[in-house]
């Protein structure tokens, strides 16, 4: 799945989002496009890698990540004001028709993991929230080590279940907006509410926009106007 993505032709508005985000908002950008002719090119990264690259000094016209450090960027005065858009939780995804596993509890997803083969998750190093937080959730639950050599780990949830969807995994953990959104997989199980995380994401304009009307026209149209269908269509909930 390509990491670039340009909507129309021309400069437009450049715009750097999560991977939890980027169906909706590559959506968004083409239903902005045909409304208003304005065209974007997107592009993608954790929501902790851009958390660095904003604080390393980047500058992009629109931010599309986990809301917390949106907020963060925020009040360092390095990005505009953010915009909640949707709440996504993690899931279990498995092979479209696949049997899914049983996690309704937490002592069954325990189980599930130490007798899978192999499973796929986000690499915890490339700052993604579904990777950290499993990250933790194994470390809290003792399963680390246990896990450590059967875990295929990739940078970016799409990338994880992208394994599930060639079989080289069974069974892949990431954010539910990921997993409804590679062909091929779908959503088998939540999470167990005990070890389950509830993400709010958000949009956010540059500190220096090209164009300052251009980017807040579009920040209204996904969070007030057509485009705040689109987060509702990739699975999110209302913020």
């Amino acid at each position: 799945m390509s990491d670039e993505i340009a909507v129309g032709t021309g400069p437009g508005l450049a715009m750097l989002s999560a991977s939890a985000v980027r169906e909706a908002l590559c959506d968004c950008a083409r239903l902005f496009f045909a409304a208003t002719g304005n065209p974007s090119i997107l592009r993608f990264d954790t929501s902790g890698g851009i958390l660095k690259r904003v604080g390393a000094g980047e500058q992009q016209d629109i931010f599309a990540s986990a809301l917390e450090p949106l907020l963060d960027l925020h009040k360092r005065g390095l990005i505009g004001a953010p915009v909640a858009v949707g709440v996504s939780r993690i899931a279990l995804g498995v092979r479209r028709g696949d049997r899914v596993p049983d996690i309704s509890t937490v002592e069954k997803f325990k189980r599930v993991l130490v007798d899978a083969p192999a499973f796929a998750r986000g690499d915890p190093a490339g700052g993604g929230t579904a990777g950290n937080h499993l990250h933790d959730v194994l470390v809290r639950l003792g399963l680390l080590d246990a896990v450590k050599d059967k875990s295929i780990l990739r940078v970016g949830g799409y990338k994880v279940m992208a394994e599930v969807a060639a079989g080289r995994a069974p069974f892949g953990l990431t954010q539910g907006t990921e997993i409804a959104a590679v062909e091929g997989v779908e959503i088998g199980a939540w999470l167990p509410d005990d070890i389950q995380l509830v993400t709010t994401y958000g949009v956010a304009p540059g500190r220096a926009p090209r164009d300052a009307a251009l980017a807040a026209a579009f920040i209204h149209f996904i969070s007030k106007g057509e485009g705040a269908s689109a987060f509702a269509r990739a699975g999110f909930a209302a913020p």
